[in-house]
């Protein structure tokens, strides 16, 4: 694939939370068996991961700068709506810039990446994620995970530069409960991926049996994006597996990537430099959930009428989505003061005019928090906390992820988008804290 883009950045949004198989045999009285899945906390969803692995991946790049994104997912909230333009604006990216969409399979992921690096409309972000469910007490209830990865592509040196790509397509139900043939067809797919020169290699597919039946074809040291620790992620898992392997292989080596779905996807990569690590200190910080009453309630909590009272609408949506989704705050041209909420007067100054739309952070410091009771959660209690934004502003919201224990006056907090209430069947997403 000669004149292509550099892999500038990956990152990964693993969430830390961990249901053992161990767990759901012992809740159905079976026998004990191995593995586990990583799940989203109760207020994400497929747009919120997509969130957060973005914000992960430009990190060091301003949104501005992006022009155009490509975005995958087969578990959309709602299928119908504009998630990916929701995903722009939480991204706070330019109103020009060029987005698609990708469904409907679990080769979406690196389909949109293909579609990036050929595509020159550069530098170019690559989204995915899925929140994925089986059926209780099903054996593939542990086998899927939920997550998301992205990709930046563009000119430069970056993290890795695509040799070559070849890409095959054949009709097969994956979703078949006959898991010998998944694996026979993943094992034939790896068999005929070109790998000269490649000293490792990175493999996804659908499901731990298919992913290792993959890589033993190959006969090349493989990461498989830790299929048994957090599950097969869907549209997310072949991006998953490429911010594994460009963790893990050394700048100088050769590396093949190889997607197994609905035929293949295979890339031979030139690793050119290491990323930040956002995949193995996820692995790391897993929170093991052993209560499978207490997992099954989280999964459905907003379904079960929770927030059934909440109201929300498609205009009040658009209305708000200026300050909802680009965080979006006002500066006083008369003291400089940033605030977070619209006032008729500066609360600093009692100026009533000049004031100008500022980008808010996306960062800062818990000044306050309270730990309440009264706000529907699966886990209460719910924590308050009153932040000082990086850069001026101040914002009450939401912690997100940590035990009371862990909030402390001063922490440091990065802002992240979730799902706080339903309202007419509508999600409706505000920022929340988590720790850093």
């Amino acid at each position: 694939m000669p004149d292509t883009p550099a892999i500038l950045n990956a990152a990964a949004r693993v969430p830390p939370f961990a249901l053992s198989a161990e767990a759901v045999a012992r809740a159905y009285g079976r026998p004990p068996s191995r593995g586990a899945r990583r799940f989203a906390a109760y207020d994400e969803d497929a747009l919120t991961l997509a969130t957060d692995a973005a914000a992960l991946c430009l990190r060091a790049t301003a949104p501005s700068h992006v022009r155009a994104l490509y975005v995958a997912s087969t578990t959309w909230p709602r299928a119908a709506a504009a998630q990916a333009e929701r995903l722009a604006a939480a991204l706070d990216l330019p109103p020009s810039v060029e987005i698609a969409t990708f469904g409907g399979s679990w080769r979406g992921g690196a389909t949109a990446l293909h579609i990036a690096l050929t595509r020159p409309t550069w530098p170019a972000l690559v989204v995915a994620a899925d929140r994925l469910t089986a059926p209780p007490g099903s054996e593939r209830e542990t086998e899927l995970g939920d997550g998301a990865a992205a990709v930046l592509v563009g000119p430069g040196t970056g993290l890795a530069r695509i040799a070559s790509w070849t890409s095959t397509s054949e009709p097969i139900e994956w979703e078949t409960p006959d898991a010998r043939l998944i694996a026979t067809h993943a094992s034939r797919l790896a068999s005929a991926a070109p790998r000269d020169g490649c000293a490792r290699a990175a493999v996804s597919a659908p499901g731990p049996r298919a992913a290792r039946a993959a890589a033993g074809a190959l006969n090349l040291p493989s990461s498989l994006g830790a299929m048994e620790q957090i599950g097969f992620c869907g549209t997310a898992h072949p991006l998953l597996a490429l911010v594994e392997l460009l963790e893990t292989a050394r700048p100088g080596e050769r590396a093949l990537w190889l997607t197994c779905a609905e035929g293949s996807e295979s890339a031979t990569l030139e690793i050119t430099a290491t990323p930040t690590r956002t995949f193995g200190p996820a692995l790391e910080r897993a929170r093991p959930m052993n209560e499978y009453g207490r997992w099954l309630a989280s999964r459905s909590f907003f379904e079960n009428g929770a927030t059934a009272n909440a109201f929300s609408s498609p205009a009040l949506e658009q209305r708000d989505a200026d300050f909802l989704m680009r965080l979006r705050g006002t500066r006083c041209a008369s003291c400089g003061a940033t605030h977070t909420l619209p006032a008729p007067a500066c609360p600093r100054c009692g100026a009533s005019e000049g004031f100008t739309r500022v980008p808010l952070s996306r960062a800062g410091t818990i000044f306050t928090f309270t730990h309440e009771h009264y706000v529907p959660s699966p886990t209460p209690p719910v924590t308050m906390a009153v932040v000082d934004l990086d850069g001026g502003g101040r914002l009450l919201v939401q912690v997100a992820d940590a035990a009371p224990d862990d909030v402390r006056i001063g922490a440091r907090v990065r802002l992240t988008l979730r799902r706080l209430h339903m309202g007419g069947g509508i999600p409706n997403y505000y920022w929340k804290a988590v720790l850093e």
